[in-house]
């Protein structure tokens, strides 16, 4: 009872953040934007199953024609979703529990890194304040944005590692923060390339705090295990993007500058939607969508000012993390204002991120953090204030975490007919490999077709990254495979490597051709050196990391100690 009372206030945020998941129990499944983490779940089992770890190359999506999806999309929810599925044998709980784990996350890791700042009041409130805020439903319940809800919920994680390290600079504390910034990068890069900066300037000020340079060397060696960690996934999205159709999400819809919102989206509306962002001309379409930081969290933000100018004799440090959190606050509705498009055309890479709305991450982040920081000062009715704070975050914004509708399925259904025609067209244009000149008009209806010549195909078998087949061919013969090239697809016929022809279609299909007689068919994808070079370095990184964790947990090494004892 006592160890209750002593953690009443993380218990009542732990409370109140899981009342936010009731949609995920009202009905098996929800309408969202991003209407894919089934059966790109379904694809990663696929895979599992089929011992391509790490899975790269799925089978159905790109219109059934197979896609490197997980070579360029961050893959480490699908992981974790494996494992769930693996487990409990139900797809749709297993995506639910996938948006559940990172939502509980957050909460705890934000109330980790706060109440390490702000103690157990402000820790409460700044980790309340993170769950509920409107983007964080908007990521949930609308978007489905399964990448940037693991990114949120490593946000806080990362900043709490740099703490634990500076604070106490030892392997566990080094390894932590290497383990955090790694999932942070397979979990979502495009949330990555806009925290990693702040994450540096973080680290900079934590650094000057004592000038610890053994603090600066575990940091940067924390940083390359990070690298290492994540070398399988994030070589490949370096080294082969020139391999696949990227201009397609930079293109139209997809284009930064259709994106921009001025200063009363951000302060001022609450109108709420679940519709589409646009970009907004007078007389035009709406956007459908709320990008509000939200009134309790800019309310928030203004205690947070008068308590960074009142500890700034007495506890300048606190002062000066609530001044960091405001600068980069106020820098993210920079990125989102139309005023920031020179920047977003002098860096480049940023066009990646194709609504630059999504700064709104750093900003519940920040002014979540910084929220709890009025609790470090000594003032009357403390309680009373956080009481208030809490009513006034949950009133206004708990009607926010709901879809819009609830769906009545299961994985048969979701499996079959409509509905994966739906899921499988919804992809067709991520990460198209380059030798196909333009997308399929249509889901492939054959796994093969023969061009000319007579042959009779038998025992076609496929798996996530292969298939074979047999033929029994009475005259020269031109076979066309359902299936996209890409580096390094390869063909044996007869246990010997043909030549793969694929540029003499739009499509980019694989075709051979057969000479009279009998023969077996057999085709797969290879890993290329890059890829083959990052799973090693990912490999035995993992191995390493995992020993030293071990070595480290105090009763391992009372038995390393004991049994080095006996043999001494």
């Amino acid at each position: 009872m006592d160890k209750i009372i002593k953690h009443t206030e993380f218990i009542i945020g732990l409370i109140l953040t899981a009342s936010l998941l009731w949609p995920l129990a009202a009905a098996p499944y929800f309408t969202h934007h991003d209407d894919v983490q089934v059966i790109r779940l379904y694809e990663m089992d696929k895979c599992i199953k089929d011992y391509q770890i790490p899975c790269r190359w799925v089978p159905d999506l790109g219109g059934l024609y197979g896609y490197p999806i997980f070579n360029y999309y961050a893959p480490l929810p699908y992981y974790f979703g494996e494992l769930v599925y693996l487990l409990i044998g139900n797809l749709i709980i297993s995506a639910k529990l996938m948006f559940a784990v990172s939502f509980l996350g957050g909460y705890i890791f934000m109330y980790l890194l706060a109440s390490k700042l702000w103690g157990k009041l402000g820790g409460s409130l700044s980790a309340i304040f993170y769950t509920f805020a409107p983007y964080h439903a908007l990521d949930f319940y609308i978007r489905g944005a399964m990448g940037e809800m693991w990114a949120l919920m490593f946000f806080p994680a990362i900043f709490w590692g740099f703490i634990k390290l500076e604070e106490k600079t030892n392997i566990v504390h080094f390894l932590l923060l290497g383990i955090f910034l790694a999932g942070l990068i397979v979990s979502h890069n495009l949330s990555a390339m806009i925290f990693l900066p702040v994450a540096i300037i973080w680290m900079i000020l934590l650094f000057l705090k004592r000038k610890n340079k053994r603090f600066l060397w575990f940091t940067l060696s924390s940083i390359m295990i990070a690298a290492f960690l994540s070398a399988f996934y994030l070589l490949p999205v370096i080294f082969e993007k020139n391999l696949v159709h990227l201009e397609t999400t930079v293109e139209g819809y997809f284009s930064y500058t259709e994106h921009f919102k001025g200063l009363r989206k951000l302060f001022l509306e609450r109108l709420w939607g679940w519709g589409a962002s646009v970009r907004e001309v007078p007389g035009g379409e709406k956007d459908g969508i709320s990008f509000q930081i939200g009134w309790a969290h800019l309310l928030g933000w203004i205690f947070a000012l008068i308590a960074a100018k009142a500890l700034w004799n007495e506890k300048r440090w606190f002062s000066l993390i609530i001044s960091f959190c405001s600068a980069a606050t106020l820098f993210s509705v920079f990125m989102i204002h139309p005023r920031s498009e020179f920047v977003w055309k002098i860096i480049d890479p940023l066009k990646y991120l194709q609504f630059p709305w999504r700064f709104l991450i750093l900003i519940i982040f920040f002014i979540s953090l910084m929220s709890g920081s009025l609790f470090t000062l000594n003032f009357k009715k403390k309680n009373l204030l956080w009481g208030f704070l809490i009513i006034l975050v949950v009133v206004l914004n708990f009607s926010y975490f709901r879809p819009e509708k609830f769906i009545q399925t299961n994985d048969k259904r979701l499996l079959s007919g409509r509905d994966w025609d739906r899921q499988i067209k919804r992809s067709i244009f991520d990460y198209l490999p380059i030798y196909a000149k333009e997308p399929p008009a249509e889901l492939a209806t054959v796994r093969y077709q023969i061009i000319t010549g007579d042959s009779k195909i038998s025992d076609f078998k496929e798996g996530s990254n292969w298939l074979t087949f047999k033929t029994e061919t009475r005259s020269h013969t031109i076979i066309r495979l359902s299936q996209y090239y890409f580096p390094n697809w390869r063909i044996d016929v007869d246990g010997k490597p043909i030549n793969v022809e694929y540029e003499n279609n739009n499509l980019g299909l694989m075709t051979i051709i057969l000479g009279k007689g009998n023969h077996i068919v057999e085709a797969r994808l290879y890993d290329t050196p890059i890829r083959s070079i990052s799973n090693i370095i990912t490999l035995v990184t993992f191995v390493l990391t995992s020993i030293l964790l071990l070595s480290q947990i105090i009763y391992v090494k009372r038995w390393i100690g004991y049994y080095r004892k006996r043999i001494n």
